[in-house]
């Protein structure tokens, strides 16, 4: 979203009449305070400028001054943790050759795995999955490992659809730098998710793709192919998740986090809690933390660690952390005002731009016509205003929309 300042610049660049002195200017400045989008505005207003009785004129120009509102920085402890975790080679390459089928992980060099710093997924779906892209060497080919974290609660049945355009723009970023005559790479994707219910969605393309059955082998080959490895948490159990120490918490993590589990043992293993950096388990119990348990459970749980060293580190972790989450919340709180505050003058400023916009287009009002209007809160409600004011060929056609 966007808070635009609009200059509305209107030159008289004709003649107002036969007797009038050829390519006279005169500019006359509108100021509109804030609308939700520039592009609206220019729609809205350019077509009725230059036929209104007050302009007689042609738009000589428009200039648009915007700035743009942020979006807002939605924390995705999901999507922190599994980065994090295995945008380090290392994890990755554990992971994958524990979890990927066996002849597959056999025909890749496990020694050339890169991560790519790039993202493909849609935005609709930026709160609900992560991904990770890794260049590998296939036999002696580039090949692409594509790791798509899907943390919904419902499955996707048309998952391989999605995967076959996140795998279109790989290989169009691929072409962008290759070479005219190279060939595409392969992408091998793998879905790993998270959800507390078993998934039954097919993992091939072609089960999507509706052919009938006296046509399938002709028309079978004339479709798209995509098959995706599946790897559901739910299906793997605490003990056969593979990798590095930090690999196998972050996914045993990511399991026990919709099971409500994140107390049990299975997380709390201490030969691997052991094995694992500072940050990597500051990273961990802030997910944990993020879980919103209730902070004595979680004391009672680190309390049972056997190792005391470990036991004190975790638990001075852990009570920093609630701290700094205390004043993360306080702050929260304060953007919150904030944001309540932006939004009624946003809507303050709508209605002067609705206001401005009759009076521009028809002079004077009722003085009940701003009464009505101040009582609006809906922004939707006051676009339509503000475009029937500018559209209406009176004030009285105008009062008949409100």
């Amino acid at each position: 979203m966007c808070r635009s300042r609009v200059i509305f610049v209107v030159t008289r660049s004709q003649p107002l009449s036969p007797q009038s002195t050829p390519w006279r200017y005169n500019h006359e400045i509108y100021r509109i305070q804030t609308i939700s989008a520039h592009a609206y505005t220019h729609a809205l207003f350019v077509p009725h400028i230059h036929t209104s009785p007050q302009f007689r004129g042609s738009l000589g120009a428009l200039t648009l001054r915007t700035n743009f509102m942020p979006p807002d920085n939605v924390h995705q402890p999901n999507d922190k943790l599994l980065k994090a975790t295995f945008s380090s080679p290392e994890n990755a390459r554990a992971f994958f050759q524990n979890h990927l089928p066996p002849n597959l992980a056999a025909a890749l060099n496990w020694s050339s795995l890169e991560l790519e710093p790039c993202t493909f997924i849609d935005p609709q779906f930026a709160s609900s999955e992560s991904d990770l892209l890794f260049r590998i060497k296939l036999h002696q080919n580039d090949a692409f490992l594509y790791l798509l974290l899907e943390h919904q609660s419902s499955e996707d049945p048309r998952m391989a659809l999605r995967l076959l355009s996140y795998i279109l723009r790989i290989w169009e970023r691929f072409v962008k730098t290759a070479h005219p005559s190279a060939r595409l790479p392969a992408v091998l994707p793998v879905v790993l998710a998270q959800g507390k219910r078993p998934w039954k969605t097919s993992q091939h393309l072609a089960d999507l793709i509706d052919i009938p059955p006296e046509l399938e082998e002709l028309l079978r080959p004339w479709q798209p192919s995509l098959k995706y490895q599946l790897l559901e948490l739910l299906r793997i159990s605490y003990e056969d998740i593979r990798g590095t120490p930090e690999g196998i918490l972050t996914l045993r993590a990511l399991k026990a986090e919709p099971m409500n589990e994140l107390l049990g043992d299975a997380l709390w293993d201490e030969s691997l809690l052991f094995c694992i950096p500072e940050d990597a388990l500051e990273r961990l119990l802030r997910y944990i933390l993020n879980a919103e348990l209730q902070v004595p459970a979680l004391r009672a749980r680190i309390a049972k660690l056997h190792d005391q060293p470990l036991k004190n580190k975790t638990m001075t972790l852990a009570d920093r952390l609630r701290e700094e989450g205390k004043i993360e919340g306080k702050q929260e709180g304060k953007i919150e005002g904030r944001r309540e505050g932006i939004t009624e003058g946003r809507l303050r400023a709508l209605r002067e731009t609705v206001l401005c916009a009759l009076e521009i287009r028809h002079g004077d009002y009722p003085e009940g016509i701003r009464e009505v209007i101040e009582t609006v809160n809906d922004p939707a409600t006051l676009n339509r205003l503000l475009a029937s004011a500018i559209r209406s060929n009176s004030v009285e056609e105008f009062a008949q929309n409100l």
